[in-house]
């Protein structure tokens, strides 16, 4: 909490940002909200009437694209009903479960390696390599958190606002070597690649 603050202070726009995470600025607008977080982020004032960078355009997608299929690809649950149907569900990963809650889980049932995420948001992930490792008070804490945040009110990507918070675990995958798989990005515009990023 300290190194938070003295952080803050030597960063004022950081308690704006702090001050935004207060219920109280979920009742701002939408437009308004992403102007102030825009300005926080990029320092820069963000053209809604003509927008020209990437980051504009993802902002007046925010406000104007409301295509309500969205919500179901944005669901790391539904996605998968999606993804069966369009390419096959050999393209998914293995789900091992699908719960409400993180006590419902049953740990004595899962495999040695899993990976648990929340259906909801950004980051609500836990991986577990060994499950004799796990550090159960950590992971509990991590995804309970999650799944008491409604993701939408971040950034307002309108997608998540009523997403059902649900816990999903997977296999946890590796290559032929056994090592943890490589995660890869393709940013397409217009239906050719334009940048590509892995971790």
């Amino acid at each position: 909490m300290i190194k938070k603050l003295i952080k803050a202070i030597k960063n004022p726009k950081l308690i704006v940002f702090y001050i935004l995470n207060f219920k109280i600025f979920r009742l701002i607008p939408d437009e308004l909200y992403l102007k102030i977080y825009y300005w926080l982020r990029i320092n820069k004032k963000l053209n809604l009437d003509n927008p020209k960078t990437f980051n504009e355009k993802l902002q007046w997608l925010k406000l104007y694209d409301r295509n309500p299929a969205y919500v179901n690809l944005v669901d790391k649950y539904e996605v998968r009903k999606y993804i069966a149907e369009v390419i096959g569900k050999e393209y998914l990963i293995p789900l091992i479960g699908v719960w409400d809650k993180f006590e419902d889980i049953n740990f004595s049932k899962l495999p040695n390696q899993f990976v648990l995420k929340c259906t909801h948001d950004s980051g609500g992930i836990v991986i577990c390599t060994d499950k004799s490792k796990l550090e159960f008070e950590v992971a509990r804490k991590k995804i309970n958190n999650s799944l008491n945040r409604n993701y939408f009110y971040h950034a307002r990507e309108w997608p998540y606002k009523d997403i059902k918070p649900r816990i999903i675990c997977e296999e946890y995958m590796v290559n032929g070597s056994g090592k943890e798989l490589k995660d890869y990005k393709f940013m397409c515009f217009n239906g050719e690649v334009k940048c590509s990023l892995s971790a």
